[in-house]
């Protein structure tokens, strides 16, 4: 299409720069929105200071709401998510180690639901279910003009936006993680019972081995602290 302007608006009107301006600007960027995170979640947090019964009532019950709909209404898929977890785990351990004692399971068990699997898979779910239907809310408020309509009321956005669902999400996750540790860990003794018939002693052992804090010893001929259990005279 042929134009009498002096220049074509289709193309940028900024010169294009090379790849390490292109680094820059996107490195840049990148600063730009955390520091606009940061400055949200500072006033959202410093909001929990200020006065107002009220208002105190009103983000408690927004609260509230976040934590129903973030936390009890995904426990049909955190209970699905644990008690496949739970199973596949003992499955392919028996699989690969088809003479594992209780004891071992449990350790299993414990060390990689427990310590790994929970948390990022918890973490995984609310982000995807939650945290989608979140950033969804918010874009429709501000494209819908409602955030500008709250400060206009003199109603404090971080305060009564950020904040119920910052809280709402950080105690639904705490929460979900130690349902699914749960579900994971009885969905895996279940089916350790089905295959392999353990002992429930032995992996009562094995969870209390797992759990417990590693014990260092000192010894003076030692350049630092060993594990009690590995240090030998």
């Amino acid at each position: 299409m042929r134009t009498t302007m002096a220049y074509d608006p289709r193309k940028r009107s900024r010169p294009q720069g090379g790849l390490m301006a292109s680094i820059g600007g996107s490195v840049l960027g990148l600063l730009q929105t955390i520091g606009a995170l940061m400055v949200t979640l500072r006033d959202a947090l410093g909001s929990v200071f200020t006065p107002g019964a009220a208002a105190r009532a009103t983000v408690r019950r927004i609260m509230l709401m976040q934590i129903l709909f973030t936390g009890f209404e995904a426990v049909t898929l955190v209970s699905i998510m644990g008690l496949l977890v739970g199973a596949t785990l003992i499955i392919q351990t028996r699989l690969v180690m088809p003479g594992s004692g209780g004891e071992l399971l449990g350790k299993i068990l414990v060390t990689v639901v427990l310590r790994e699997l929970a948390p990022l898979t918890t973490a995984v779910i609310v982000s995807s279910r939650s945290g989608t239907a979140i950033a969804t809310e918010l874009g429709n408020m501000k494209a819908n003009s409602e955030v500008a309509a709250l400060s206009a009321m003199g109603i404090d956005p971080p305060r009564f936006i950020v904040l119920p669902r910052l809280i709402g999400a950080a105690v639904s996750v705490i929460i979900l993680m130690i349902y699914f540790s749960a579900v994971a860990i009885v969905g895996g003794y279940l089916v350790s019972g089905l295959i392999a018939a353990p002992n429930f002693s032995a992996l009562q052992a094995g969870f209390a081995t797992a759990l417990a804090a590693p014990v260092f010893e000192y010894r003076p001929g030692r350049r630092g602290p060993v594990p009690g259990d590995l240090a030998s005279d």
